[in-house]
């Protein structure tokens, strides 16, 4: 099993350590305790209305990830996730090389289409559109990382010959994981994503994030079997998809024992979870770290 957590902006800036040690700090100290992964999420311009009802900070996460990439040497750098359809895909893709490259290899693009509506219409995006400018938008990036000359004539705009240098290290591209529990991320899971970042939430904010709730174990199960099930229809394995999730059992502060922690991580690796996100929550610095030291002695190396 895998561990990965997103940094916890709202944490950070309420707590006074939202400055350049904070977050070199807290990266290296995952790294040392074992972490397989650092997320950064994507809100370039969120309302005040949806900060001020559960909503939380955000950095750009091409900017957050290679800062943390220059502090760090083997964590995995994730944006959990990326939403598509907000960016032209050729400024998109050369934003993920760039992260690639200056991390060695490193990045991981968790991708999603979005849900905040007033996020869309902020940034200039169309909302109904999201979904075909999703596709089109993945459809030119995988192509645009093959270092080929790029010729595309879409519904979104051309590209007659533009080449992308350097190339991402990752070869053909970094890997690419689908957000968000749909029919539709499903579907693009089975054809082409290499993981599987899964919602596991109440119902309400599954409604919220415009996604079908998964809420348990069992239902994670369940979908899994679906998923299994497209992906032989496209001629794929499941076993080729990554796959991460989290529980309120497993992380910083949830009042669980290692025992019964190392029982749901066993919970979740029998129906083909590979990465477990945990839960930081918010602190005081020097007490963020011990905690995530704690769980890397106790939890991470005991799984």
């Amino acid at each position: 099993m895998r561990f990965s957590t997103d940094f916890p902006l709202g944490s950070a800036s309420a707590h006074g350590w939202l400055d350049p040690a904070g977050v070199t700090d807290f990266a290296r100290c995952l790294e040392a305790a074992g972490f397989a992964g650092l997320g950064f999420t994507d809100h370039p311009a969120p309302s005040g209305k949806w900060l001020d009802h559960g909503g939380h900070e955000t950095f750009d996460p091409f900017a957050a990830l290679a800062f943390c990439a220059a502090a760090t040497t083997q964590i995995r750098l994730l944006t959990n996730l990326l939403v598509v359809p907000y960016r032209n895909p050729l400024v998109q893709a050369r934003s993920m090389m760039t992260v690639d490259v200056l991390s060695g290899g490193r990045a991981i693009f968790v991708l999603g289409t979005g849900y905040l509506r007033s996020e869309f219409a902020a940034v200039g995006v169309e909302f109904e559109r999201r979904n075909e400018l999703f596709d089109e938008s993945i459809e030119v990036i995988t192509a645009y990382f093959s270092g080929e000359d790029l010729v595309h004539d879409g519904p979104s705009f051309t590209a007659h010959g533009q080449r992308l240098r350097p190339l991402p290290v990752q070869r053909p591209y970094p890997p690419l994981w689908l957000g968000g529990n749909s029919r539709v991320a499903r579907d693009r899971l089975a054809r082409w994503g290499q993981g599987w970042s899964v919602l596991m939430a109440s119902p309400e904010m599954a409604k919220t994030s415009r996604t079908p709730a998964i809420t348990t174990v069992e239902e994670l199960a369940v979908a899994l079997d679906d998923v299994a099930e497209r992906a032989l229809a496209a001629g794929r394995s499941i076993d080729d998809i990554e796959v991460m999730t989290a529980s309120p059992v497993i992380g910083v502060g949830t009042g669980a024992s290692v025992e019964r922690q190392l029982e749901e991580l066993g919970r979740l690796a029998e129906i083909g979870v590979s990465w477990v996100q945990v839960h930081i929550p918010p602190g005081a610095k020097q007490e963020t770290l011990d905690g995530i030291t704690e769980f890397g002695e106790s939890v991470v190396s005991a799984s």
